[in-house]
């Protein structure tokens, strides 16, 4: 059966690329701001699940993995940043701080309208950044792909500790990924 990855995320191909999986790439275009929950986890799972939806009408003979991922601190939610501006808030109010990276899967057998769906979180904590590596760091990456404005390299390069599912690195749970695949039939 077919597979495609509802999204255009470098970190989700590689996910499916490091099992192995030929997979066709058909990002969603869905208003992701138009769903809303205060729930970081909850937030994640209903986006995932609308992108998995919405790309299933247009492969409705396919498996469709999708996902989403946000940074949280309290009760805030932290996703993509809209310009430099926020990435440089976002990262200064994680700084020396703990925060959880809740990631959602979502995978859709679309023929059958079965979907299983997971969340998963990394905590973090990030020692005290500094002027200077905050701006490098905006200056050396997309920060404005990532939620919460950082990604694998930053963690590396910021965290103190890091605990949970370690799931930053694909922006999605690889391992469940793998299960939720084979319950599909699927020869991962």
């Amino acid at each position: 059966m077919k597979i495609v990855l509802a999204s255009e995320s470098p970190f989700r191909k590689r996910a499916l690329d490091m099992i192995g999986l030929a997979h066709d790439v058909c990002p969603s275009r869905i208003d992701e701001k138009a769903i809303r929950d205060e729930n970081p986890a909850r937030l994640t799972l209903k986006l995932a699940e609308a992108k998995a939806r919405h790309i299933a009408g247009q492969h409705p003979d396919a498996i469709i993995v999708s996902g989403d991922a946000v940074a949280a601190k309290g009760s805030r939610i932290f996703e993509k940043p809209r310009d430099l501006v926020e990435a440089d808030t976002f990262l200064r109010e994680l700084s020396a701080s703990e925060f959880q990276f809740v990631t959602a899967l979502a995978v859709l057998h679309a023929q059958s309208g079965r979907m299983l769906s997971t969340v998963e979180t990394l905590s973090i904590t990030f020692r005290p950044l500094i002027e200077r590596e905050i701006q490098d760091y905006i200056r050396r990456y997309d920060v404005l792909r990532y939620a919460g404005a950082f990604e694998d390299d930053a963690v590396h390069l910021f965290a103190d500790r890091i605990s949970g599912s370690y799931n930053i690195g694909t922006a999605l749970p690889v391992s469940r990924m793998v299960v939720f695949l084979r319950e599909f039939g699927v020869d991962v």
